[in-house]
């Protein structure tokens, strides 16, 4: 079913890459479409928050709900009307580009530097972002900087958010994401040439407004994971990082959590 979806009809050319739409989308559109998710998430977090507090509440529930109730509507939803509009029936067959096949061994040899270098960069990384947090970013509000988890013990609410947050920020949203943001919006920047992969990755790291301390962590996490897609036309990869990096998290979190007593 997912092959069935992904295929793309042959199209015409701009370049010698096949599956490369020639649509170009003007200035505007492309940092509306980028920022927009973003936007949405931090817009609702800000109004549901103090609601789940006050119910003693995990808040990382507010994200959760806005992956479900904003971001995956919006991304997911916006492929699949351009693919109604398309094909005549809810589809993303050549609306996700980028769907050319690579050998599992191409797999191995990239994904595993690409992990190395996401768990070191992640531990040189962190105490900058807590630094950044307190000294730059206090204004925030509590719940969007960086913070002990609030799934310390086990409870019915807290290992439902645990598992929550493995299905939906560790694998469903990551899917959704790159489908988004690398197999839409990326090959309709392929006029910009290899400028496109920065283009992408900086305003794919821009729309996480609720934790702008770990801008420079994001980019540089994700600016090599694009520049692989659009050098191999194919989001399998970056799907596969993307649900790896939130899945690790997500997986220890469930870990600590159940080891609890």
């Amino acid at each position: 079913m997912l092959k069935q979806t992904l295929r793309t009809r042959p199209q015409m050319q701009t370049g010698s890459h096949s599956g490369e739409s020639e649509e170009h989308l003007p200035l505007p559109r492309v940092l509306l479409l980028h920022l927009a998710p973003g936007i949405g998430i931090v817009l609702f977090r800000w109004l549901i928050t103090p609601w789940l507090i006050n119910r003693g509440l995990p808040t990382e529930l507010g994200f959760l709900l806005g992956v479900v109730f904003i971001s995956i509507p919006l991304e997911l939803g916006y492929l699949l009307y351009l693919g109604k509009k398309r094909n005549g029936v809810f589809s993303l067959r050549g609306i996700v580009l980028y769907t050319q096949r690579m050998p599992l061994w191409q797999y191995a040899v990239l994904f595993l530097p690409f992990l190395i270098y996401g768990i070191g960069l992640q531990a040189i990384y962190s105490p900058v972002a807590t630094g950044l947090a307190k000294q730059i970013f206090g204004w925030m509000p509590v719940y969007m900087l960086p913070q002990p988890s609030q799934l310390r013990s086990l409870t019915a609410i807290t290992l439902i958010t645990a598992l929550l947050t493995l299905a939906l920020d560790g694998i469903i949203s990551p899917i959704v994401e790159e489908l988004y943001f690398r197999g839409y919006l990326l090959p309709r920047l392929s006029h910009w040439g290899w400028f496109a992969p920065i283009i992408n990755a900086f305003l794919f790291t821009l729309q996480h407004f609720w934790q702008p301390y770990n801008y420079l962590l994001i980019f540089l996490l994700v600016l090599p994971e694009v520049m692989i897609v659009r050098w191999k036309r194919n989001i399998r990869f970056s799907i596969l990082c993307h649900c790896t990096a939130n899945s690790l998290g997500a997986v220890l979190t469930l870990i600590a959590l159940l080891l609890t007593r």
